[in-house]
């Protein structure tokens, strides 16, 4: 184990990069397919959507890494292909008429350039190929490359960009004989059908660049480019600075004195981080809570899947918290009715499906029932045992995931989002701030519910709703002894609401535990090479790279 991981340190770093020239010309999205050959070398075909308004032309720098080769360069756009000028005489000093319809390709220090005629300003698809000569490497104990795609230092980012890593003669790439990542970027990497994809779920910007690794087991290529060493040095490099996994070093007799030794004088340190980052987090959270109004009604139009969304993106609620606020939900609309036995064992007793017209509500219910079985009665072994096989815990991760992903998109179609990314404050528009303001005012009502003077018929008939939110907010004990206090005629419905928090959070450790499993084996699997999501740092020690951009 790394000393330096024992002791729990970590830095981060974060650049940012000037504000890009020519500003106004946009490559809206840029695809790359990568065509392997059996030699290790590779054609590859990239489309830059773009639309332009000024300059000339439009250059990719593509490095030689000291291994690799470009050739067979070739341009094409709606209209038909380019004239390829002799390598060594593009002139990037040539008026824009002189460089219409032509490409060439430039020899640059480190490597080659890549350029055309920008031609026609305005919106148009210009297909780029060539091949690249050495793109895999044989190694010891594998074969693979690791190349960038997109650097960081770029001109123009692409909006949203892919890779699709496929063989040339049509040989299945998969799981069984390939391992996948990707970093640098936020998105994912997976194997369908036989190749591999990687793509951004959020616009590239600033420091953001897409690597590619791919290992590929012996007798899948012949790679021309013979390298001293194994693959997995590759690997590791790459992986350094990652969030995937990596194997820790054995633990030794010497690391074990150090650690004894180093502990009395590390953990008071940790420990006084750890209070004064406690401290400045509540003191954060209470200036925050208090710099907004109180919101009395339901948040956000009443949907759950916006209020997740945004709490779950700002650092409000977890995906926890909201699965137990799905279970009291359907308490609340009369599909389940926890009973106890006397002994403190607590069954759900299904009623009947929901009909509010909530999709995702109707989904969690439907989970149930498979877990009850004919009797509509689900005891709390039934549902462990049913979330102990996998799939269940698949089907409730993907389940999750699909409420955050319509949250977003709900958000951003009604112009809460600049994207479809929600992760920061800067993410929201004006009217998205609007939507956050209600979700915190709602928590700062709850909060403050017994100080406040009023007392409303609508608050009695409206404190079972906003229990779902107290649920969702990671506020339901606290909430629910104010309720308790101000409302002593309805004692019994408190106390059945109260075995209702008590019964769904029983029953929500099971199924969130299988979620956890689920992401426990996806990331494990991840780390190892079978494809998820993209790492947004890391992917050192690799090949290519270079700039993008227009002059």
């Amino acid at each position: 184990m790394k000393r330096l991981t024992i002791l729990l340190t970590a830095l981060l770093t974060a650049a940012l990069c000037a504000a890009p020239a020519l500003a106004t010309n946009r490559v809206e999205t840029l695809t790359t397919d990568v065509a392997l050959r059996a030699d290790g070398s590779a054609h590859v075909t990239q489309v830059f959507s773009a639309d332009t308004a000024e300059g000339t032309e439009f250059y990719v720098d593509r490095m030689d890494s000291g291994c690799l080769t470009y050739s067979r360069f070739a341009v094409s756009d709606e209209n038909g292909p380019y004239a390829v000028l002799p390598d060594g005489q593009w002139d990037i000093d040539a008026s824009f008429d002189e460089k219409a319809r032509k490409c060439g390709l430039l020899e640059i220090d480190g490597g080659v350039e890549l350029c055309w005629g920008i031609t026609e300003y305005g919106r148009h698809d210009y297909t780029v190929s060539y091949d690249i000569g050495g793109l895999a490497g044989a190694y010891s104990d594998a074969d693979g490359f690791n190349y960038r795609f997109i650097d960081p230092d770029q001109s123009i980012f692409p909006t949203s960009a892919s890779v699709t890593v496929r063989m040339e003669d049509g040989t299945p790439l998969t799981d069984e004989t390939c391992d996948i990542w990707a970093f640098g970027f936020d998105g994912q990497i997976q194997f369908e059908d036989g190749v591999i994809r990687a793509w951004t779920e959020t616009p590239l910007e600033g420091s953001r660049y897409m690597t590619v690794m791919v290992r590929l087991e012996k007798g899948c290529l012949l790679p021309e480019r013979q390298e001293t060493g194994a693959f997995q040095t590759v690997v590791d490099t790459a992986l350094q600075g990652s969030d995937y996994d990596t194997e820790e070093e054995p633990i030794t007799a010497t690391d074990v004195l150090w650690m004894v030794g180093s502990l009395a004088a590390v953990i008071g340190v940790v420990l006084g981080i750890s209070r004064l980052v406690k401290a400045r987090k509540k003191a954060r959270e209470k200036k925050r809570l208090n710099s907004v109004d109180y919101f009395r009604d339901l948040p956000n139009g009443g949907d759950l899947n916006v209020s997740y969304a945004l709490g779950s993106g700002l650092g409000l609620c977890t995906p926890e918290h909201y699965m137990a606020a799905r279970l009291l939900r359907l308490v609340t609309l009369g599909s389940l009715e926890p009973e106890t036995d006397g002994q403190d064992r607590i069954s759900l007793r299904l009623l009947r499906e929901p009909h509010g017209g909530d999709a995702y509500d109707e989904a969690f219910y439907t989970f149930l029932e498979s877990a009850a079985g004919g009797d509509s009665v689900l005891q709390e072994r039934e549902l462990e045992r049913f979330c102990e096989d996998s799939r269940r815990g698949k089907a409730l991760d993907e389940l999750l995931t699909s409420c955050e992903r319509e949250g977003r998109l709900t958000l951003f179609r009604g112009g809460s989002l600049r994207s479809k990314r929600c992760k920061k404050a800067k993410d929201l528009t004006a009217e998205g701030q609007r939507q956050w303001r209600e979700l915190l005012g709602l928590k700062r009502y709850l909060l403050d519910f017994s100080l406040l003077a009023e007392r409303t018929v609508s608050e009695t008939v409206l404190w079972q709703e906003y229990m779902v939110y107290a649920v969702l907010l990671g506020i339901a004990e606290q909430v629910l002894e104010q309720v308790r206090t101000l409302y002593p005629r309805q004692l019994s419905q408190v106390e059945r609401y109260q075995r209702c928090l008590r019964g769904t959070n029983r029953y929500n450790h099971y199924l969130y535990a299988a979620v956890a499993r689920q992401r426990q084996a996806a990331q494990a699997a991840r780390s190892g090479g079978s494809g998820g999501f993209a790492s947004l740092g890391g992917g050192g020690g690799f090949s290519g790279g270079g700039s993008v951009g227009t002059r």
